[in-house]
């Protein structure tokens, strides 16, 4: 019996130092992380460990290639004798991509683990094609693109996509369509992609896990993190298309809701949007004597023109554009109260001619309107959205700690 109890203890002591040494290398990761880069002495202090023990975990970290020996000095450092080694992050080693798959385009963003962005690419799609050659196209232009940095792809360590007219809710990922307020929102879905496992089938594309989120909610992700809204805690974003998406943001992270589907105004039916968008249309092919179907870019541009020009048609048009979308934003402003609303998307390229109707219907509809930006980042916001959404994926594994 005593014999029994003898052997219990160290290996209980033992387990305890085992755990405690993957405590102080996460707090070290962690440490890495947040500086341009550190001494050992930097380490021992951060960490609150010994020398011997700093040392120790530096030397662990360069054997995991996470660290290499750092050749500049920070700015104004001085030292009387030899000054100490530094050491950073081997950034370039720990890279994410995030992806694109739009309508029309699918575009790539790689970043490296400081979020610096490495390379961006873009390759326009058939707006008919199918979620086999549209998720092909994808990872196609993710190869090329990972090739063109020169990057092993042992040294993609996450991948994150934004797809349009998906909710995502953890593992669960489906069709806005399939919502009965969204039943009749066919743009909101790529052709086919309602009948298919989205994250399965990107995965299996892939070769790899894939993180997959709405469009829309990237996009606002990356407006906070590199865009217009910089320095805002709660935001609503507006994406301004051929269909009418939101996102908040609150206290720095993106809202989804209990189904994925939260801020998902265009699907109400009280905006107007629809009409609206079907009403510029209308005038878009009348104004070019066009007969098709719906109005081409350069037709929604030339109303666009008309509108800034005076033409009371264009502006009444545009306008009815405007005041839905204000309407949408303005739902969202009286439940979020933010700091900023940011309005992105396609038609804003339109600029004053929309956005001055959009800032004064909101001023009018809001009991207190916040600020107004325009999107800076255009058409590689959701890839650049889909980065953040790996990289945070990247450094949670990297500072994970299993007992």
């Amino acid at each position: 019996m005593r014999k029994t109890q003898r052997s219990a203890a160290p290996a209980g002591r033992a387990g305890d130092a085992h755990l405690l040494r993957k405590l102080n290398l996460a707090a070290t990761v962690r440490a890495f992380l947040d500086a341009a880069s550190l001494t050992v002495s930097d380490v021992r202090k951060i960490v609150g460990v010994s020398r011997p023990t700093a040392e120790e975990l530096v030397a662990t970290l360069l054997d995991q290639g996470f660290v290499r020996e750092a050749l500049d000095r920070p700015n104004g450092e001085r030292s009387a004798g030899r000054p100490a080694r530094r050491y950073e992050v081997v950034a370039e080693n720990f890279a994410v991509v995030g992806v694109d798959i739009g309508a029309h385009k699918v575009a790539v963003v790689v970043c490296d683990l400081r979020g610096n962005v490495v390379a961006v690419r873009r390759r326009s799609v058939d707006s008919g094609l199918g979620p086999a050659g549209r998720i092909g196209a994808a990872a196609r232009l993710v190869e090329a693109t990972v090739r063109q940095t020169g990057t092993s792809w042992e040294h993609i360590r996450s991948v994150a996509c934004g797809i349009t007219g998906v909710a995502a809710n953890g593992s669960e990922v489906k069709d806005i369509r399939t919502v009965p307020a969204g039943q009749d929102l066919d743009v909101y879905s790529l052709p086919g992609f309602d009948k298919i496992d989205v994250v399965s089938e990107v995965s299996e594309r892939f070769k790899r896990d894939v993180l997959v989120s709405n469009d829309i909610y990237l996009a606002a992700v990356a407006e906070q993190w590199q865009g217009a809204a910089a320095e805002a805690r709660d935001l609503v974003y507006m994406h301004a298309g051929r269909r009418l998406g939101a996102a908040i943001i609150i206290n720095g992270q993106i809202h989804n809701g209990r189904h994925g589907l939260a801020a998902s105004v265009g699907s109400m039916k009280i905006l107007g949007w629809a009409d609206a968008m079907a009403q510029l249309d209308h005038e878009s092919r009348k104004l070019a004597g066009s007969t098709a179907e719906e109005s081409t870019s350069d037709d929604v541009r030339a109303l666009f023109e008309a509108a800034a020009n005076g033409d009371r048609t264009a502006v009444r048009t545009v306008d009815r554009v405007a005041e839905a979308l204000a309407l949408g934003a303005s739902i969202l402003v009286h439940a979020v109260d933010p700091d900023l609303v940011v309005l992105g998307g396609g038609l804003t390229r339109a600029g004053d001619v929309l956005t001055g109707p959009f800032e004064r219907h909101l001023a009018t509809t809001s009991l207190n309107s916040p600020e107004f930006r325009v999107s800076l980042l255009g058409d590689e916001s959701v890839a650049l959205g889909a980065a953040r959404l790996a990289l945070d994926d990247l450094k949670a594994r990297l500072l994970a700690v299993q007992a």
